[in-house]
């Protein structure tokens, strides 16, 4: 997936390879913005602004690790800087959000990197199996999936059997993440 080969091409400023990078890193670091900011524009603009840093020190990073690292440093300060300027700006400390301890910190860390693989195995299904597991992780039941589909209830319940079971196969590898979460 990425090697040594991906770095030297992103080094020479390949944009496929920094777009699978995106897409990859986007949405957990996003989350984790959010969590901060509480502010879906201001999380983006953050994120943005992270992976623009990425583009520009190509160069300096040698391994995915550590561009995963950076991004989740520089968008962790840079929410700290915009929650401090908040502050200054409001100069009411009863309305500025909470900073996040180390332990949450790293506990929305993993939140969000094993809800970025649950949600990329999930984008593997077959459409209509897409829909039917994220209808069902909103909450609404098999007779609502089953009439806002316009299919019929065994029909969700087959298509919702065949969909676990590819996602138990591809996500076995995290379930010991998903046992420290529900602990």
């Amino acid at each position: 997936m990425f090697d040594n080969n991906s770095i030297s091409k992103l080094h020479a400023g390949d944009e496929t390879v920094f777009k699978k990078i995106f897409k990859q890193f986007y949405l957990p670091i996003r989350s984790f913005a959010w969590r901060f900011v509480k502010d879906n524009d201001i999380a983006e603009d953050i994120v943005q602004d992270a992976f623009l840093q990425v583009w520009e020190r190509r160069t300096s990073f040698n391994l995915l690790a550590e561009i995963k690292s950076f991004l989740y440093i520089s968008t962790r300060n840079a929410c700290l800087d915009h929650l401090k300027h908040e502050r200054v700006k409001q100069k009411n400390a009863a309305n500025i959000l909470t900073f996040m301890s180390p332990e949450t910190e790293q506990e929305a860390i993993l939140e969000e990197e094993v809800d970025s693989l649950i949600y990329n195995a999930i984008s593997t299904l077959p459409p209509q199996a897409q829909k039917i597991v994220i209808m069902t992780m909103d909450g609404d039941s098999n007779l609502e999936i089953a009439q806002k589909l316009n299919i019929t209830v065994n029909t969700v319940k087959s298509t919702k059997l065949k969909a676990y079971r590819i996602l138990r196969k591809r996500l076995r590898n995290i379930q010991w993440l998903l046992a420290l979460l529900l602990a």
